[in-house]
């Protein structure tokens, strides 16, 4: 499907970007580089990547690195942070402009900032500079977020020229957005990675924060556009991988062709720390990461049901 890229200026439109992550050997085949775009509609109780939730520019905090100089403090206009008895660090968020000045002054590097505006040609330029390991390994890049249908205008921009740099191209989504700007997307893209987290609607409400209608919806009308699908599953054990929702699911897809690859992920913490660095709570407590070996009852039901598995994406 090709649609014509109208409006699309690769120096005028920018977007919001959390990370460029270069070298990357997952979210797709071969050597990538993700490009993670900040705001998401979902907010899953597990999600690994709590700086991309939110569409605004946020302060990070790195309080073991904080040497309480006070100067941070010193010039912040908002009086946004302060330093207690204790000397720990305390930041009022709901003051906090993210002006950028605390950073600018603290030596320590205990303040950040994540977000950075950037346009298509600044993205497509970093994306550029690994093309010769796109080109041996049938790598690309791939958007990531977050969710990239947020920021539909940019990644819609990105996709293009990339796919006219002839650089394969992939996005990863929850598919909860308009189909509208779903589809225009899917016109520039070599490979869909879909993310499905529970099929029961009420459940994926309680566990996202939305119901499933609409993303289920949508991957329906994305493969039958014939864009390559490969199904993504977080696996969050006691949340969503009962035998129950996970037959559920696969009968779903049956209904689907030529969707056959589920990419199994298991539940891991390895965002735990950002949520602290954001000044929120961790949502599921104390839940221990699985080991792949715990996916082994979940892989046997797809493989069961004439599905091809892989652990990780």
């Amino acid at each position: 499907m090709e649609v014509e890229n109208k409006g699309v200026q690769e120096d005028q439109v920018a977007g919001i970007v959390s990370k460029i992550q270069r070298l990357a050997i997952h979210d797709g085949p071969g050597i990538r580089t993700i490009v993670f775009l900040k705001g998401c509609p979902l907010r899953c109780l597990w999600c690994a990547s709590p700086e991309t939730q939110s569409k605004e520019y946020e302060l990070l905090c790195y309080p073991q690195r904080c040497i309480s100089c006070g100067s941070c403090v010193d010039v912040c206009e908002e009086k946004a942070i302060l330093i207690s008895l204790d000397e720990r660090k305390m930041i009022d968020r709901s003051r906090c402009t993210v002006c950028g000045r605390c950073m600018e002054v603290c030596y320590a590097e205990a303040l950040g900032i994540v977000g950075e505006r950037k346009s298509v040609a600044q993205v497509v330029r970093e994306v550029e500079r690994d093309r010769i390991f796109y080109e041996h390994s049938n790598g690309g890049v791939t958007i990531s977020g977050g969710e990239p249908l947020q920021q539909a205008e940019f990644t819609r921009g990105l996709l293009y020229a990339c796919r006219k740099a002839g650089i394969h191209t992939a996005m990863e989504t929850s598919g909860f957005q308009s189909w509208e700007l779903f589809e225009v997307a899917l016109a520039h893209l070599d490979l869909l990675l879909y993310d499905l987290k529970h099929m029961d609607p009420e459940r994926h409400r309680g566990l996202t924060g939305v119901s499933n209608e609409t993303i289920l919806d949508n991957l329906k009308k994305a493969v039958a556009t014939g864009v390559e699908t490969i199904i993504r599953f977080p696996v969050i054990p006691g949340f969503n991988d009962a035998e129950e929702n996970v037959v559920a699911m696969c009968r779903f897809l049956h209904t689907i062709d030529p969707v056959k690859r589920v990419d199994l992920l298991p539940y891991h913490r390895f965002g735990e720390a950002m949520y602290g660095r954001l000044g929120r709570d961790y949502g599921l407590g104390d839940l221990p990461a699985m080991a792949e070996e715990e996916l082994a009852h979940v892989a046997e039901t797809f493989i069961r049901e004439g599905f091809k598995v892989q652990i990780g994406g």
